[in-house]
């Protein structure tokens, strides 16, 4: 949680640091959406917003903790949203309308500052999890039809051996949405807690140097370092970027894995490398001027 280390003493918070804040905790988002969200629908796992959703909403509850501005929330949204299309086009609508459905019921929930946060927190998880829910029953519902209902009745029916007919698929969804509702409400309290646990933490860690371990450091060094580690980390990007063009167009016989799984890991940190060494930097510097 280095990312937060914008807050100071008296729990008050720059501008600059504030910016700082917004750019780190939408660049986790970004990778909780896109990222993981594009590696478990290639791996086809089915508990996709369970798992997603909870990071996202960590992370708007993390926004409005420590950038209360209202707006941005919306604004990390949209963000998300751009860069979820560009990492993951095969995400499904659906998938997009759970993340404006979750950036719009935090900007709401939020807009009461911190007087209510610990009700907001948990507000946000449980219906953004029981949306999560809901939503995959009704593309299911939409897509199959009752029929796919009635299916799942007559194999359970069948494998039992009841005489009487047991509206099964109802219990299963029952059982799937309350799932999404526990997993909600300890989502909730965790985020709700967590500002308080990160600045516990950072509490601790003050006492971990003396002034004197501070004093002998050898900065300058620590910097050479990484920006020889910044060049390092550039020159890979282009050099895979310019492999994965390479094997995109076909131009030749392709030197990177075919495999959808590595297409999309590699295609999630050709983005993020790009969000860290263009997009970052430039976003970085309008909301600096803005909030400034």
């Amino acid at each position: 949680m280095s990312f937060i280390n914008s807050q100071n003493h008296q729990g008050e918070y720059n501008k600059a640091s504030a910016g700082s804040v917004y750019f780190k905790l939408t660049a986790l988002w970004v990778l909780c959406e896109a990222m993981l969200g594009g590696m478990i629908h290639g791996l086809k796992i089915p508990v996709s917003g369970l798992l997603v959703g909870s990071c996202a909403v960590v992370c708007i509850c993390l926004l409005a903790w420590y950038v209360p501005a209202r707006g941005t929330i919306l604004k990390a949204t949209l963000t998300v949203a751009v860069f979820k299309m560009m990492l993951s086009p095969q995400a499904p609508p659906p998938a997009y309308i759970a993340v404006f459905f979750q950036g719009l019921l935090g900007e709401l929930l939020f807009s009461f500052r911190r007087k209510y946060f610990f009700i907001a927190c948990l507000l946000l998880a449980v219906l953004s999890l029981l949306e999560s829910g809901l939503q995959r029953i009704l593309v299911l519902t939409i897509v199959y039809g009752n029929d796919l209902w009635k299916v799942v009745n007559d194999f359970i029916n069948g494998l039992t051996q009841q005489t009487s007919t047991t509206n099964y698929s109802l219990w299963l969804g029952t059982v799937y949405v309350g799932v999404h509702f526990l997993v909600g409400i300890i989502v909730g309290w965790w985020a709700a807690v967590l500002p308080a646990k990160i600045k516990k933490w950072q509490t601790k860690g003050t006492y971990l140097f003396t002034q004197e371990d501070i004093a002998s450091m050898e900065i300058p060094l620590r910097k050479k370092k990484k920006r020889w580690f910044r060049k390092i980390m550039f020159i890979s990007w282009i050099v895979l970027l310019l492999l994965y063009l390479q094997s995109y167009f076909q131009i030749g016989l392709p030197l990177l894995p075919t495999a959808a799984i590595f297409k999309i890991l590699i295609r999630s940190v050709l983005i993020i490398l790009g969000w860290i060494f263009i997009v970052g930097p430039v976003l970085k510097f309008i909301l600096h001027r803005w909030l400034q």
